[in-house]
């Protein structure tokens, strides 16, 4: 890597950005189409060039903050090791299972948002025609108006007010899917959505394990010491606490220190990670660990991303449209059984 030259990072920077044109998903903390991602690619190339002009090294220059942690991580294994397929494979991997899960999300709310729009359909047309024919037997019956008769009264008298917010918000709901699908958004505000979800937060996780075990693996491979492969894998994590401690981690080890169990780098790992890390023998013991590592956690997401494309439908759609019918089945009938037992009375 120390060796690398210009010329070389200039050869990789365009097969990379040959491939994100080519529709290839690549985890680089970038956006993976449209104008965002050729502006992100030119800026990235303008600030290595820039500072390799002013004397600075290739590394020195992708370690400049402008430059995403993600591609970072991927050019410093690349250039390394020579192999962009195996610098490219974990970035993938991560990229699918990011938009396998944003997409699974997505298409549960299809559903939902039909179940919704036919509700919004059938309530106008109910303040329109029924609540005036119910007022009209509530007086003419003399029966007082209970809180039903009420509630949709005062829906009705404010249409003028509401009618309008559903289908803008539909429009703009279509708008910002389409605007994500295409890519307009960066990955790295696609993965902050999902890393807080139940259903994806899990996966999202396990993901990065996945990727931070291949990279290390890789980085060992090339003949980097462990605490250079731990600092040039610190990008994968994508997080700034889990970096901070793997990176306060490899200057322990470059100081001939032991960390101990309990340090927050290991309380941050699962523990057959930490176990491969920390734990495992050096050169083809410790390598043969982390990869065993990323497939079980590779695997493991695969499966929880299955599940997500079986549950999430059906969850959203006994929550939202489960909720949208029985408030719509409430405006109905709480204002006749009301009616009746007033008659009753």
């Amino acid at each position: 890597m120390a060796t690398a030259t210009l010329s070389q990072f200039i050869t990789l920077h365009d097969q990379l950005v040959a491939l994100v044109k080519a529709g290839v998903p690549i985890q680089l903390g970038l956006p993976i189409r449209g104008s965002g991602a050729a502006v992100a690619f030119e800026r990235i190339g303008a600030t290595v060039a820039r500072r390799v002009g002013e004397g600075a090294s290739v590394q020195e220059a992708l370690e400049d903050p402008r430059v995403p942690a993600a591609y970072r991580s991927v050019a410093q294994l690349a250039l390394t090791s020579g192999d962009l397929a195996t610098a490219l494979s974990g970035a993938n991997h991560m990229a699918e299972a990011r938009d396998d899960s944003w997409y699974a999300l997505r298409m549960s709310l299809r559903y939902p948002l039909v179940i919704c729009c036919l509700a919004y359909v059938g309530i106008v047309l109910f303040c329109l025609f029924l609540v005036p024919t119910l007022e009209s037997m509530y007086e003419s019956m003399r029966i007082p108006a209970g809180s039903g008769l009420s509630a949709v009264s005062g829906l009705r008298s404010t249409l003028p007010y509401w009618i309008a917010i559903p289908p803008i918000g539909l429009v703009l709901l279509a708008i910002w899917t389409r605007w994500t699908s295409s890519g307009a958004i960066g990955t790295a505000r696609v993965t902050g959505v999902l890393a807080w979800l139940p259903g994806t937060s899990k996966i999202i996780r396990e993901q990065r394990w996945t990727r931070f075990a291949e990279l290390l693996a890789s980085h060992l491979d090339a003949g980097a010491p462990l605490p250079e492969g731990l600092r040039m894998a610190a990008a994968a994590w994508e997080n700034d606490a889990l970096q901070r401690a793997t990176l306060a981690h490899a200057a322990s080890l470059d100081r001939g220190q032991v960390p101990s169990g309990d340090n927050s780098f290991a309380a941050g790992l699962p523990p057959f990670l930490r176990w491969a890390i920390c734990h495992a023998d050096d050169a083809v013991g410790r390598t043969r660990a982390l990869r065993m590592a990323a497939d079980a956690y590779r695997e493991s997401a695969c499966r929880r991303i299955q599940r997500l494309r079986v549950v999430a439908p059906i969850v959203t759609g006994l929550v939202i449209g489960g909720g949208v019918v029985l408030l719509y089945a409430l405006a109905l009938f709480v204002p006749v059984v009301q009616m009746i037992e007033g008659l009753a009375g």
